[in-house]
């Protein structure tokens, strides 16, 4: 039974990888590179590649990431695996397999328009974010500068933070003299949309909020969130640090379609009280999601 449920697993992390890679593909294919946008990365180099040489952004995209895939392999030993291999391939496949089989895709849309280069920068930010963020999700990757940035990391010991962000400063710098300066302004929005969609997609969309309450009317606030909001949570007993007063505490993790009417029913019964309400990405558990 264990076997069975290991092979499902494997067999949907390798899907996912699969569709990422498409999605990512997509992105590419059909909004970033007729729009000239370098967003960094070895996408963006790329396209940059192929402005100036007209080879097909695919296959550039996998004579980039063989050569920084040994040297991660070399460096960081297995841990880049065959995953991080499938993504890249797959990836480079897909692009020049969407630009075969719609080869008039910038027809459609007259990109030289500031409108619609506004547009590719969405949505193929988008896409890119999304499809990268389901293959990070499922324990793949898409190689390319993301080893190069954890080489930076490692040798220089710059974050992980500032190592991406200098090696897709030098792409995009390199951009803006090949493609001008606007286009490298609409390829920084492009990298943020990028890095917004695959913290969302990584640790998911918040449906829920941790919510702290101090209030001397305990009980009433214990009893409303108990019977009026259909919820539960910890009473916590704390102690002021100026006042060293000894006081209760509730921690509840509520849905956001019920915070509104916490908070009302907190303002009516004690306007005074002190409430925290902060973001929560996952919640496992009885009430929530199940835990797998």
């Amino acid at each position: 039974m264990k076997r069975k449920r290991k092979r499902k697993s494997i067999f949907l992390d390798y899907f996912i990888v699969n569709l990422g890679s498409l999605i990512t593909a997509a992105g590419i294919a059909f909004f970033l590179a007729p729009a000239r946008i370098a967003p960094g990365g070895v996408s963006g180099l790329a396209i940059i590649i192929n402005s100036i040489w007209g080879t097909s952004v695919g296959v550039t995209m996998l004579f980039l990431n063989v050569p920084i895939f040994l040297i991660g392999l070399k460096i960081f030993g297995k841990a880049y695996g065959f995953k991080t291999f499938l993504g890249t391939v797959l990836l480079s496949i897909y692009v020049d397999l969407l630009n075969y089989l719609f080869p008039n895709i910038d027809t459609l849309i007259d990109f030289a328009k500031g409108g619609n280069l506004f547009l590719a920068t969405i949505y193929g930010g988008l896409l890119v974010g999304l499809g990268v963020g389901m293959i990070m999700k499922f324990g793949g990757s898409t190689g390319g500068t993301d080893i190069l940035a954890q080489v930076i990391n490692k040798y220089l010991k710059l974050s992980m933070g500032y190592s991406m962000m200098v090696v897709d400063f030098i792409i995009v710098s390199i951009a803006a003299l090949v493609f001008g300066f606007e286009k490298a302004l609409y390829a920084i929005i492009t990298l943020y949309a990028i890095g917004v969609v695959i913290n969302k997609v990584f640790e998911g969309v918040s449906y829920s909020k941790m919510v702290y309450i101090i209030s001397d009317k305990y009980e009433e606030i214990r009893n409303i969130i108990i019977t009026e909001l259909d919820s539960t949570g910890n009473g916590l007993d704390i102690e002021g640090l100026y006042t060293s007063k000894e006081r209760k505490m509730i921690m509840t993790v509520m849905r956001n379609k019920k915070i509104h009417d916490l908070r009302e029913h907190i303002k009516a019964v004690d306007p005074e009280a002190f409430v925290i309400i902060s973001e929560v990405y996952e919640v496992l558990g009885e009430g929530f999601t199940p835990i797998k």
